[in-house]
């Protein structure tokens, strides 16, 4: 009978000290989640997309889930999850974050004033892009956007065919 008690005492202190735990890592939300419209906060945001919106997915880093993005000039793009990685993902800082892949189903072509994401849009086009929380400085978080040509999946922000990083805010 000791046994049982100690079973059931050792059970309990591990649901209590460890629950909290494992139910931080389930309720992992990001930015890029949300239905919203995001707006340009980095001059290559604003020179290149303006303002964007995301059609949300709660389906974190869960590959195959889809998305929607729809640039400033009204451009829609469906976004095809890949999955996320933990690593390096922000050009000005070393620090690890979160971050998720999405594959473009098709380059967006030229958006503001002409621009395009990579170059040109048949030749070079756009295929990867990544979304991760940025800090800014005691304000609400950045949703930053860095897009890749490359044909593979990026793996961290120094992956080849980097082609531009933009910013936006979430308020």
């Amino acid at each position: 009978m000791p046994q049982r008690r100690y079973s059931a005492a050792y059970t309990i202190a591990t649901c209590l000290i460890c629950g909290p735990v494992l139910a931080q890592s389930a309720m992992e939300h990001h930015v890029w989640q949300d239905k919203r419209k995001f707006e340009p906060y980095s001059r290559t945001a604003e020179a290149i997309t303006g303002p964007i919106r995301l059609s949300g997915n709660p389906d974190f880093a869960t590959p195959g889930s889809k998305m929607a993005i729809t640039f400033g000039n009204g451009k829609k793009v469906s976004l095809t999850s890949v999955g996320a990685f933990w690593r390096q993902g922000d050009e000005t800082s070393d620090s690890k974050a979160t971050a998720e892949i999405f594959k473009f189903s098709s380059d967006p072509g030229a958006l503001r004033n002409g621009n395009t994401l990579c170059g040109d849009p048949k030749s070079d086009p756009a295929r990867y892009v990544v979304f991760l929380e940025k800090s800014s400085y005691g304000a609400s978080p950045l949703l930053g956007m860095a897009v890749f040509g490359s044909k593979e999946a990026p793996r961290d922000i120094n992956s080849p065919s980097l082609c531009g990083t933009f910013n936006y805010g979430t308020n």
